[in-house]
């Protein structure tokens, strides 16, 4: 009689123990989830550069002898611009010139 009883405790006993060990697990995996959102919202909001809905003027790129060159301007008379609508760029085979002072990346070159 005594060993059913000290059998059903070391039942019990383990029951509980992989009760707490789901709640264990679905609270860790809760927290992941929420930590990936967390942090990918943060990294979003964090990384420089501009959103496509926020931008309200125009980008052109112009290629010349090995350097890439983009401008981008924010005058909104710009906003008529005849850019791809897959890359939001268009080439030009003149130079490329800025009405504002807005920002000017140079890649490449020698």
């Amino acid at each position: 009689m005594e060993s059913t009883q000290v059998a059903e405790a070391r039942i019990r006993a383990r029951d509980n123990a992989l009760s707490l060990l789901n709640n264990i697990t679905a609270y860790t995996a809760f927290a992941a989830v929420a930590g990936v959102g967390i942090f990918g919202t943060v990294s979003a909001l964090t990384i420089p550069g501009v959103s496509a809905s926020s931008s309200s003027g125009a980008t052109a790129s112009v290629a010349t002898s090995g350097a890439t060159v983009i401008a981008a301007t924010s005058n909104s008379s710009d906003s008529s611009s005849s850019s791809s609508p897959s890359s939001g760029l268009s080439a030009s085979s003149g130079s490329v010139s800025s009405s504002s002072s807005s920002a000017v990346a140079v890649s490449g070159g020698s």
